[in-house]
């Protein structure tokens, strides 16, 4: 891939390369932002249970992940890889914030108590949670879920590189 300034800006102008933008902007508010609930709420209205403050934050940050990744990034999809884009996305999601989660309450049990030492150990956890999940879903459900839609045809190199661009999490 040739990474001259203008080769990424031509990228950038394509349709390919401005849904990459729009995703990467939705990606840009939404796990910053997952990230500063969970250390707020934990901090403050949990005292210190960032288990429960991972599963508020992902509650309340869900549905405008949703909607912002549907009427952004998703905007000029086909009606069936729509259905898919949007099967795909509850799945990450749901995996994403349970092993998240999971990965978090075991940090938390370690490091109870102990400031900013714990508070990092969340921010990692939660970042390995959400990371692990992003390359099964990348490598595995990606390819399981067009084998299906695609009545056990492999897909085809287009379709999984528009699936690897629209991680909803």
């Amino acid at each position: 891939m040739n990474l001259s300034p203008s080769s990424l800006l031509e990228h950038a102008r394509s349709d390919e390369g401005r849904k990459q933008i729009r995703y990467v902007g939705v990606s840009v508010v939404f796990v910053p932002l997952g990230q500063i609930m969970i250390q707020v709420l934990g901090t403050f209205v949990f005292d210190g249970d960032y288990t429960k403050a991972s599963i508020l934050s992902a509650l309340i940050l869900i549905l405008p992940n949703f909607f912002a990744n549907k009427y952004l990034v998703w905007k000029e999809v086909s009606k069936d890889n729509l259905r898919t884009q949007i099967l795909v996305f509850w799945i990450a999601g749901i995996l994403g914030v349970s092993f998240a989660t999971l990965l978090t309450y075991l940090v938390e049990e370690q490091f109870r108590g102990q400031g900013l030492t714990e508070q990092i150990a969340v921010f990692m956890a939660q970042l390995i949670g959400f990371g692990v999940v992003w390359v099964v879903r990348y490598l595995v459900l990606d390819r399981w879920i067009f084998k299906v839609t695609h009545h056990g045809e492999e897909p085809d190199e287009d379709e999984l590189e528009m699936m690897h661009g629209d991680v909803p999490i």
